[in-house]
């Protein structure tokens, strides 16, 4: 067995990760019982949950007993969505295109910025708000805002108005 790392697992509608500890050759089927006991979930099969570790792309559930090779410091993110539908509001303008429940806040403002054509400079200060007027955080994980089965979510895409001094 090789060494106990610890994680960070992010979960569907769940905002706070949590740090965990596993083993480093732990298997899908492992990862996915460690998520149902740190958030908690006693009512959803395991197998109805896709497994995302950093930002690639979900690892085939049917491959359970296989090692996933995880890394000390991981972002392992468990959601049932295996895509979500993002629809970005920007000054009247709409964008809408599908992401992984993984994909990062800074990523989504990466993304909105080049596809309404805002420059690099400007994009700094744009910040994606939810509908609810939740603030998407840089290192937030876009499944942590998404509930199964509605694997939607609507942004707003606005200038930072933090008052500096």
């Amino acid at each position: 067995m090789k060494n106990v790392i610890k994680i960070y697992l992010h979960g569907e509608n769940e905002k706070e990760p949590k740090l965990v500890e596993i083993s480093e050759d732990s298997t899908l089927k492992e990862l996915l019982l460690k998520y149902q006991e740190a958030f908690g979930i006693t009512d959803i099969e395991i197998d109805n949950f896709n497994l995302f570790i950093d930002q690639d792309e979900a690892k085939n559930n049917e491959h359970h007993h296989k090692k996933v090779d995880i890394k000390k410091h991981s972002h392992v993110h468990c959601h049932r969505c295996e895509k979500v539908n993002v629809f970005i509001d920007y000054n009247g303008k709409g964008l809408t295109f599908t992401t992984k429940p993984s994909e990062t806040g800074v990523a989504l403002v990466k993304n909105a910025a080049k596809q309404f054509d805002i420059s690099e400079g400007d994009a700094v200060d744009l910040i994606l708000k939810t509908s609810s007027g939740e603030i998407i955080q840089k290192t937030d994980r876009i499944g942590s805002f998404v509930s199964y089965p509605n694997c939607e979510i609507k942004l707003h895409l606005i200038h930072d108005k933090r008052i500096q001094g």
